[in-house]
């Protein structure tokens, strides 16, 4: 028995030795591993029946996955009596387990391999073909950027659609996942802006006293920086990738840009701070949300207790995020407490953390409501999520579609990925579900809301 129980507490370090499963990792594009769809006929081409298509062709990409489960799609999140379906039940979910290395191996694994614990002051080293750039919002802040544009094989610079990728929760683009991603979505024949938000990386090192304000502020620059780059030359339309709570950023930025006028979920105070959706439509080669935060306000909740790395290494880690935010900026208390950073970094009148979280909630919270905000989007958005999600439920993907039948809102939940680590689960399938979402010919297009 002795043997045994030793065996299983160093199974975790020899795997470690073999292949270090738990920290970043780059995956590049692969061009002999890309499969492409045929273009959609014409009744398939808006976001949910362009997904159940692109999925048929690229299902073999996939690793086979435990008491053979396949992916579950929009329409079967929704059960015959128009619930949404139990994923728990559905993909075999031990909720109990999810953060502990026993149960749920993979998915911690393949989301460390996604996440980087690098410092988020230092500038990422050069990138081939990418420029830094600083993007205008106002009088008061400019973005930085990575922008790669794409060019033909003699140099010259194309006419193309430009992607736009976001880091996740106080992330910069010393992240590999963006690196990555940037150079494959360029060498594919899109140009490329790669941003550091309110608060974050260079933008954070040259405006210190522009707080990160948690989307509330960051969608509206986001509709800017579309504006900005629909006004540069060669490029086409624009389209928007974020991931975890840049993923929540990029769906409400569907919802900002579908609903111009006045929203109950907009309080009077915080309009006054908004400035008013002009031009547009922004980001119509649509919008791709990789392991969203659904359901955030739980997350918050969680957080408020302390956790220790060994029985919660992404809470754990998460909190770790917190406590640094808060020791760089100086803030009076240091715990792992995200409402309390919430707090630190309100707007300027006295009911801003209300209005704020009202503004972005996407589920419903304690009998509060202001959900269904995708009714209105009008470019196609496409929702990944694994099941075996450390951070996230499935379960909220489940709950956030059932009821909504904008056509132009997709989702599609793996047996596996854990959070965000959807290229080290299978890079051929990541990258090819990206290029032909976006190509303009084998991609999904808007469609009446």
């Amino acid at each position: 028995m002795k043997p045994l129980l030793s065996l299983i507490f160093l199974l975790p370090g020899i795997t470690i030795l073999a292949g270090c499963p738990f920290q970043e990792r780059s995956f590049p594009l692969q061009r002999d591993g890309i499969v492409r769809v045929p273009p959609p006929l014409d009744h398939q081409r808006s976001a949910r029946p362009w997904l159940v298509n692109a999925q048929r062709k690229l299902a073999p990409l996939l690793p086979a996955a435990k008491y053979g489960l396949s992916p579950m799609l929009t329409a079967d999140m929704t059960g015959p009596t128009s619930q949404p379906v139990d994923m728990v039940k559905h993909f075999h979910i031990r909720t109990w387990g999810l953060e502990s290395i026993w149960v749920n191996f993979l998915g911690l694994a393949y989301s460390a391999q996604a996440i980087s614990t690098a410092d988020t002051r230092t500038p990422a080293p050069p990138w081939p073909g990418f420029e830094d750039i600083w993007v205008p919002i106002d009088d008061h802040v400019k973005l930085a950027g990575r922008f790669g544009l794409a060019r033909s094989a003699d140099g010259a610079v194309r006419d193309a659609d430009c992607i736009v990728l976001l880091p996740g929760l106080r992330g910069t683009n010393v992240v590999l996942r963006q690196r990555d991603l940037a150079r494959g979505l360029r060498d594919s024949g899109f140009h490329v802006l790669t941003l550091e938000l309110r608060g974050q990386g260079q933008t954070d090192q040259a405006y210190p006293n522009v707080p990160n304000t948690w989307g509330i502020l960051e969608i509206d620059d986001l509709l800017r920086v579309a504006d900005w780059l629909q006004r540069q030359p060669h490029v086409r339309r624009t389209g928007l990738v974020g991931f975890s709570w840049s993923a929540n950023e990029a769906l409400l930025v569907a919802w900002r840009e579908g609903r111009r006028s006045g929203h109950p979920c907009i309080s009077p105070e915080l309009a006054k701070r908004h400035r008013p959706v002009e031009g547009g439509p922004y980001y119509q080669a649509g919008i791709v949300a990789f392991s969203a935060v659904l359901n955030f306000e739980d997350l918050l909740d969680e957080l408020e207790i302390e956790r220790q790395g060994f029985f919660n290494p992404m809470l754990a880690g998460l909190q770790d995020t917190v406590r640094e935010r808060k020791i760089d900026k100086n803030y009076a208390e240091k715990t792992g407490s995200l409402r309390k950073l919430f707090d630190f970094e309100r707007l300027d009148y006295p009911d801003s953390v209300r209005d704020g979280l009202r503004y972005l909630r996407l589920l419903g919270y304690k009998g509060e409501r202001c959900d269904r905000k995708l009714a209105s989007a009008r470019m196609p958005v496409l929702m990944v999520h694994a099941a075996d999600d450390p951070i996230v439920p499935a379960q909220a993907v489940a709950d956030f579609v059932t009821g909504l039948s904008n056509p132009n809102v997709a989702a599609i939940v793996l047996p596996s990925g854990g959070h965000i680590g959807f290229a080290p689960y299978s890079s051929p399938w990541y990258y090819s579900l990206l290029l032909n979402f976006f190509d303009p010919a084998t991609g999904p297009a808007p469609a009446s809301p």
